[in-house]
């Protein structure tokens, strides 16, 4: 009972430090990179001023001034009204958030995003000392560094800050059914616990796709344990779930466009790097793919990830703790697996998104309690004991540290700021609002423009382009702007 209350205190201490930590980078002025974010406050605006349901509670991208209507940057799925939608992601974390601002009244800004992240982050937070706990028979120091190595690795840090999407609501189911899942093993005949675990597995079908996987795996588990009905049970779930999002999706413009548009983008996200193999060969390619991987790495064992390493010293000194046990089966099977297995499956967006490589710091911060749990915990030298203390309290101020150096000060901010300015303060409702692009100029920089002026943005790569396609549409009054970058 004594080790409950030591990790009530500490989570409530932990959750005081993080909310001062996150609070401190909120901001209702949106970083012109962060386009999660973007997404997710147009389509709300949208919803909020016009209906969901007009949308089909789907995510909706642009806006609708009727000159801009069938316009945008990233020209996904049109509806017969010419409102583009991002279908890349179920929409269940665009319906829980919204739900959330519409329930407590919050106004739709960025600083509404990250209160909500952090609330998120904190049901992350106890979902993992749960999980924890579970796996390690309630003892307190692979508990806590677990919670330690999760809560302050950067990339942690950063989805629940500055990534309101997907992944990172994907990420907070996925800990809670990993949860319900060993609680259910523990306690087969409990039914609260597998209603729990089938709930959070449906809305996590809703939310990210990572949970198919998962989905296959438990199916394949409970024939393989011959629980024929637990496996039934989720394969109706799982085709409810994909049933509710096609019907959504192809409400939209038809079901043609919707599977065109949902193979397009997978092979976008498999594959980007056929155009290096064309242009540059067998050889730039690989040197290309291992550097990414190696970035995806290193962007792992940054902060309190670097305490990875720890697991070479029991390898050296004691690789009987590796054998095949229980709480080793499950960190890899459970979580390492199919975290894996997704990357594979959209291998090119996996390694170069910075976002897709969160997931592995749970299997990380798992990995390490267990060394922790099983080898560490038996050294009571006190320099060892000191020594790990202070590496913690190093690995925390460098997470912090880089977390702080997330989407510092750009002086193109201000630019694209002033930008979007012309746009929406000089261009009459009837122009069409044109944007050619400067050389080496990102095209995510103009979905901030389109967020702060209120308009789409039709984009040409130079102004041959864009007078090449203006002689055709003489008809059309338009307002360029030409980017000097």
């Amino acid at each position: 009972m004594k080790k409950i209350y030591v990790q009530i205190i500490f989570l409530l201490i932990l959750f005081t430090s993080t909310f001062f930590i996150l609070s401190s980078r909120w901001s209702e002025q949106v970083d012109y990179r962060s386009i999660a974010h973007i997404f997710s406050l147009i389509t709300f605006e949208r919803w909020d001023n016009e209906g969901a349901q007009h949308f089909y509670y789907a995510p909706v991208v642009n806006y609708n001034n009727p000159i801009d209507m069938f316009v945008d940057i990233y020209p996904r799925v049109f509806d017969n009204k010419g409102n583009n939608y991002y279908l890349s992601h179920p929409p269940g974390s665009f319906l829980l958030s919204y739900s959330i601002i519409k329930s407590f009244h919050l106004p739709i800004d960025q600083v509404s995003l990250q209160k909500i992240l952090f609330i998120y982050f904190v049901f992350s937070i106890i979902g993992m000392a749960i999980l924890l706990n579970i796996l390690f028979s309630k003892k307190i120091i692979p508990i806590l560094v677990g919670i330690f190595v999760y809560t302050f690795h950067p990339l942690i840090l950063y989805s629940f800050t500055f990534y309101h999407f997907a992944e990172t609501i994907g990420l907070v189911f996925f800990i809670w059914i990993l949860v319900f899942h060993l609680l259910v093993r523990k306690n087969p005949n409990n039914k609260l616990y597998v209603f729990l675990h089938n709930i959070f597995l449906f809305i996590f079908l809703l939310i990210d796709w990572v949970a198919f996987i998962y989905a296959i795996f438990y199916i394949i588990y409970s024939f393989k344990k011959k629980n024929r009905k637990d496996a039934l049970l989720i394969i109706i779930l799982t085709i409810i779930a994909y049933a509710i999002i096609f019907i959504q999706y192809s409400s939209i413009d038809g079901v043609q466009p919707f599977m065109h548009h949902i193979w397009l983008r997978y092979i976008d996200r498999i594959g980007i790097f056929s155009s290096i193999f064309k242009n540059n060969g067998f050889g730039v390619l690989l040197s290309e793919i291992l550097r990414l991987i190696f970035n995806c790495i290193h962007n792992l064992l940054k902060g309190t990830g670097i305490l990875l390493f720890l697991v070479i010293i029991p390898m050296i000194k004691d690789k009987s703790i590796f054998k095949e046990n229980h709480n080793l089966n499950f960190i890899f099977y459970w979580v390492f697996v199919p975290i894996f297995l997704f990357s594979i499956l959209v291998f090119s967006v996996a390694l170069t998104h910075y976002i897709y490589t969160a997931k592995f710091v749970l299997f990380i911060c798992l990995i390490i309690a267990y060394v922790f749990d099983k080898y560490f915990i038996n050294i009571e030298q006190k320099w060892f004991q000191a020594s790990v203390l202070l590496i913690f309290i190093i690995t925390i101020t460098w997470s912090l540290n880089i977390y702080n150096q997330f989407y510092e000060y750009d002086p193109v901010q201000l630019k694209l700021d002033n930008e979007a300015k012309i746009f929406s303060q000089k261009a009459n409702q009837s122009d069409r609002c044109i944007y050619i692009l400067g050389k080496n100029q990102n095209p995510h920089e103009l979905v901030y423009i389109t967020y702060k002026a209120k308009r789409n943005l039709m984009l040409f790569y130079n102004f041959d382009d864009f007078n090449n396609w203006y002689l055709n549409n003489l008809n059309i009054d338009c307002y360029y702007i030409i980017s000097n970058n």
